[in-house]
Formats: structure tokens, sequence, C-alpha cells
């Protein structure tokens, strides 16, 4: 069964990878990086997953991504990005959470296939499917093909197969219901949004953070903006002193929208000095911490504003 895969990127030694060597796994069609294309793509060729060949590419190309995943988002596809490690790190500051999985050098061309076909089982398990889906329920579907899709499901996750027979409607039913269920229950999990310069800071605390909340990370005011003008979230740790808009800066622009002006704030610094101290406490965030941060603070003091997933 292969997955049909909408490709771009300037990286063309990969992109052609996919379509001479990887042709057993994927149905491949390749669009330019133009918002208006690709929409025409995903309209007629409905594909199943979106691959971003990443190579020597601009930060205007990496921005024009955003505007792709818009799109693809509204379809059910997934973003997946492929490169270089530097790139797609790069890829990632630039276009905070767009990718939905990353495929970083080294990997061979049989690696690149089991992990995209794998992170595909899990999407359509957990988000459904195009091939499977609610509107599917509606068409004649034969029973050999529910099979075939319930067997690749799982041999995939490993799960062994009912004893009791049941008709492809219930399985369907079921299924989709467990989906709705694992939607909800991931819902529920608190948001934080970090913003700090450094990468190695939005490394360290996406790391302390993610196992109790979700996190996305942006190197900027301006990043974190734009992202809260697709998402939401409910905490955003703030760095104090930043290049470029600082976090005063920040925050002021945050309580002038009306979107934003609501999100409770905890500024970071390394900054110790009383008088700095209180120029940050005037600006009324929710909490103040010192760099280095320490975990039993930051995770009081995320507790006491949103409390935990």
């Amino acid at each position: 069964m292969k997955y049909k895969v909408l490709i771009t990127g300037k990286n063309t030694t990969l992109i052609d990878d996919f379509f001479i060597q990887m042709d057993d796994s994927f149905e491949v069609i390749s669009t330019s990086q133009r918002f208006n294309d690709v929409t025409r793509h995903v309209k007629y060729f409905k594909p199943e997953i979106f691959v971003y060949c990443i190579g020597n590419e601009t930060r205007e190309n990496m921005n024009q991504m955003i505007h792709v995943k818009n799109i693809l988002q509204k379809n059910g596809i997934p973003f997946v990005v492929a490169g270089a490690k530097d790139e797609c790190d790069e890829f990632e500051r630039v276009a905070v959470n767009v990718a939905n999985l990353a495929v970083v050098k080294p990997f061979t061309i049989s690696s690149i296939q089991e992990d995209i076909t794998k992170f595909m089982g899990e999407w359509q398990l957990y988000h459904g499917s195009n091939r499977l889906n609610t509107k599917a329920v509606e068409q004649p579907i034969s029973e050999e093909d529910v099979e075939a899709k319930l067997a690749e499901l799982r041999e995939a996750f490993q799960i062994e197969k009912p004893a009791s027979k049941k008709s492809w409607k219930e399985r369907i039913t079921e299924a989709m219901e467990a989906n709705a269920a694992s939607e909800a229950s991931a819902s529920q999990r608190r948001h934080i949004l970090v913003v700090d310069d450094d990468p190695l800071m939005l490394k360290m605390l996406k790391e302390q953070l993610r196992e109790d909340y979700d996190v996305a990370t942006a190197v900027s005011g301006k990043i974190a903006m734009k992202f809260l003008e697709r998402k939401k979230t409910n905490l955003i740790l703030l760095d104090y002193e930043m290049p470029g808009e600082n976090g005063p800066e920040v925050l002021e622009k945050l309580r002038a929208g009306d979107a934003t002006k609501n999100i409770p704030v905890i500024f970071l610094t390394g900054v110790s000095e009383r008088e700095k101290i209180q120029e940050a406490l005037a600006l009324k965030p929710q909490s103040y911490l010192l760099k280095p941060v320490d975990h039993e603070k930051l995770i009081n003091a995320i507790t006491k504003v949103i409390g935990r997933s």
C-alpha cells in the first residue's frame, strides 16, 4: 500500500530519491513552494503527507511554509521536513511548530521509508485516515479492504487480533470513538510557550516540561506573536532580556492584543539587580524567576498559575 506524498524543497537529490528509489512505498508528486501551487495540488492530488526536502533554503522560503501549513492542517495532512540537522533546526526556529516530523541526516533510503511509514501509521490511528474516515463509512467499503487496513495497524502497533468477529462498521465506529477519546485526553494538557533567544535554554526547558505540558518554543518575540496568531497557549515563559524586542516590549504587545491580553506570563532572567527586578514586577507578570532556573521553583511557579496537566 503506497502513501500519496506531495513534495517540495531545494534538495533535488532527495526529491529524486523519493521518485526513483522509494517508488514502492510512496506515490509522489512534486510542487513548488508557492502557496497557490500547493493549494491546487492538495485539492486535486489529495496527498496523505507533505514532505519539505530542505536544502539551502532562504528565510523567505521557510516563512512561506507557515502559510502552507495552514492549508495542510485544514485538510488533515501532516508536514514532514527532511534534511541536514542544522537546516532542520533552523527551520524549527524560523517556522515554529510547523513540522509534525523531522527526518534528519544521516539517513538511508530504507530508514526514510521506515520513519515516514511508521509515523503515518501513528498519525492515521490518532487523527484519522484519508482512506478510512467518517466520510468513508458512508461509501461502500469491502470487508477485504477493512481487514487489510486493520491487519496493517495490528502489525505496526503489535496489537493482537481480537478473538470475536465484529462487522466492519462496528470496528470503524470503535476506532473512531477511541480516536476521539485520545484527542480529548490530549486536549486536557496545558500548553506553554517558551520565548528565549538562547536555543540551549529553549531545549533545556522543553525537556524539563514536556512530561507534564505541551511545549512550544520561539527564539524571539516576533516569532512568538506569529505563533499566537495561529494557536493558543495557557502560559508564556518570557526571557526578560533579548536582542531586538526585549521581554517588557513583548509583554506590552501581548497586553495590547484582545486575544493575548489575558495570557499569564512568567519572566525569566539572568539579571539579579534589585532595580531590574522591581522594573519587571512593575509590569505585573504572574511570576519572575532568575536564571539558571531551578527546576523545582519553575514547576511550583507554573503550577500556581495554570496547574498541572
